[in-house]
């Protein structure tokens, strides 16, 4: 049983590595909103605070461990939101200045008001906050979405702008509000080509990364659809571990227990019953074999008309899925006057990828595969036939 434990949490951790591939670690989710977004206002603060003062100052006050503490803070709500609503980007881009704010005040009071780049830091992370947020709004429309990923990173670019201006107009208190303070700062050709060139490379930023996003939606889309499609055939835990390991593929020796499963006097009934409650019943009797075989990690089962196999790591589990098997479908069949016959056997196989080089199946074969299919024929109805291999390798 320890070692069966073993296996379902490889099979749950195997699960989580396809799963970070395809959306990204938490990590690395994390450091791409601090580094894209969320620490961009802090960074060129500190450029400023440093470049005025000298880095001895800028280490010596509180509030510039504050302003990224409050950042970090962001980008880790962000990074790790189970939700990626309009609502979530949207209390999560406001989350660093809310933060901030009541964290500084503390220390300076209401003088806190009056410093520009504190009505900068509120200003900026608002209108993220809400192109972000329309961002998840037009999210499949492209053209909605190309645009405000546009205005998304012209807003990033222009905080440069931004900040120089009031440290060019020398702005104190509430001075950044002066309607005079922007035709002042456009009167100098430099300023005009420094804002215009910010402009510029803010739609290049944007139009580049529309495209990424572009292509990353659809990489996962297609990703998911392979993904969904593969496991159809081969099943997700199987899946899951060819993707970390691709030789886990690879024909090997290994020992399983085969379950089989057959409706006894299906055929005679088929042939008397509508064609379409024989499909019917029949799909209801495939789902729900499939879904109590995956509860229990067994393999991805083969169909064949009414016949079901699949195999198991181990016995017990493979007797316990025989036993709800029984009791489940019995549920289904009943209506019909049908019942199943169940085969299990414990031996060893040969296990991997068999076939031609352009059609392969995963599939086990060996003696105790037929062996398994043997006690199946001759379980009577509503009968568990299992060798004597299967019970000494339950105690």
């Amino acid at each position: 049983m320890e070692t069966y434990r073993a296996y379902l949490q490889s099979i749950k951790d195997r699960h989580h590595s396809l799963e970070e591939r395809i959306q990204g670690t938490v990590s690395s989710r994390v450091i791409a909103e601090f580094v894209g977004t969320s620490a961009l206002f802090p960074v060129l603060d500190a450029i400023r605070s440093i470049t005025i003062d000298g880095v001895h100052v800028y280490l010596s006050e509180p509030a510039h461990y504050m302003l990224f503490f409050a950042a970090f803070m962001q980008a880790w709500y962000l990074g790790t939101a189970n939700s990626s609503s309009w609502k979530t980007v949207f209390t999560g881009s406001l989350l660093g200045f809310g933060i901030y704010a009541p964290m500084d005040i503390l220390f300076e009071g209401l003088a806190f008001f009056y410093q520009p780049y504190h009505m900068l830091f509120g200003a900026y992370s608002l209108m993220i906050a809400g192109l972000r947020a329309l961002q998840v709004v037009t999210r499949g429309v492209e053209f909605l979405q190309t645009a405000t990923t546009l205005l998304l990173n012209i807003g990033k670019l222009l905080l440069f702008p931004a900040m120089y201006i009031i440290i060019d107009q020398n702005l104190k208190g509430l001075h950044l509000l002066n309607g005079q303070v922007w035709p002042s700062f456009m009167d100098t050709n430099t300023h005009v080509y420094f804002f215009y060139g910010a402009v510029f490379v803010g739609i290049l930023l944007g139009f580049a990364e529309s495209q990424r996003i572009h292509y990353a939606h659809y990489l996962r889309y297609l990703v998911e659809r392979l993904k969904q499609y593969s496991e159809w055939s081969l099943g997700k835990e199987l899946i899951n571990n060819a993707i970390d390991d691709p030789s886990s593929l690879g024909l090997r020796r290994v020992e399983r227990s085969i379950l089989f499963l057959d409706i006894r006097e299906f055929t005679a009934w088929a042939e008397q019953a509508d064609p379409q409650q024989v499909v019917d019943m029949l799909n209801r009797y495939y789902s729900v074999s499939e879904a109590i075989i995956s509860d229990y990690h067994g393999h991805k089962p083969n169909f064949t008309a009414d016949e079901v196999m699949t195999h198991f790591v181990t016995a017990d589990v493979a007797v316990q899925t025989a036993l709800e098997l029984q009791i489940k479908l019995q549920e289904i069949l009943n209506t019909h006057s049908l019942t199943v016959g169940i085969g299990l056997h414990t031996g060893e196989v040969i296990e991997g990828l068999v076939g031609s080089d352009s059609t392969r199946k995963y599939d086990i074969i060996g003696d105790a595969v037929n062996t398994a299919k043997r006690l199946e024929s001759s379980a009577g109805k509503g009968e568990i036939v299992m060798s004597d291999a299967t019970y000494k390798t339950l105690w």
